[in-house]
């Protein structure tokens, strides 16, 4: 089920606003994130963290690591300006692109389709399917990577790559907002939490393109 949606209208979809499911769906992704670095932080478990991943693309493929930096600095160029926007129904634009409801960069002066509950449903039940995936290599091959590159990879797809390849070429919007939108939303009502986010996500990002660090190998 699809609605059309206009610029004025208030941001709602499968009966809940765009901004409950921009909690619910980044959570999710977040747990999945969050849950095994926080685990090797303090030594709890060994599930592949996605900073090991992509440093186990690194070692095999020395190219990972310029494709991580451009990527991160992609993201840099169009989260910071969308930070300083209000979160409104009422599309923006950033970059000299229009922006959806929810704050992926779409065409210009083309109706956007809002989509329902069918790719909530769809989302989740990949992720699901990524998680069960992942924990069966990790039990049937312990050190495999295979497993953690399905579930970090079906992330990236249907949270990231497919919302804004749709909006972008097709003018249809998944019923969520992008992460940095969510964060804009929870920055109006919970300041703090909303910072200690992005403080994460930043040493995330850093993590990340200069793998290993804060661990330097001697």
């Amino acid at each position: 089920m699809t609605v059309q949606v206009a610029p004025d209208d208030p941001p709602t979809a499968a009966g809940r606003s765009v901004e409950f499911w921009g909690y619910s769906m980044w959570g999710l992704a977040g747990l999945a994130i969050a849950g095994p670095e926080l685990a090797s932080v303090f030594r709890l478990a060994g599930w592949p963290t996605i900073s090991n991943t992509i440093g186990h693309l690194e070692t095999q493929h020395s190219w990972v690591r310029l494709v991580v930096v451009a990527v991160i600095s992609v993201l840099a160029y169009y989260a910071v300006p969308q930070l300083a926007i209000d979160p409104k129904p009422i599309p923006a634009g950033v970059g000299g692109r229009a922006l959806t409801v929810n704050g992926r960069i779409a065409k210009h002066d083309s109706p956007v389709t809002l989509l329902g509950a069918g790719y909530l449903l769809t989302a989740v039940a990949t992720f699901v399917f990524g998680i069960a995936f992942a924990a069966t290599d990790r039990g049937m091959h312990p050190g495999s990577y295979v497993g953690a590159y399905v579930l970090y990879g079906l992330i990236a797809l249907m949270w990231v790559i497919v919302p804004s390849a749709l909006a972008l070429f097709f003018s249809r919007d998944v019923p969520f907002p992008t992460l940095f939108r969510t964060i804009g939303y929870l920055e109006r009502r919970a300041h703090p939490a909303a910072a200690l986010i992005l403080a994460g996500l930043v040493v995330l990002l850093i993590h990340l393109s200069f793998y290993p660090w804060p661990k330097i190998n001697s």
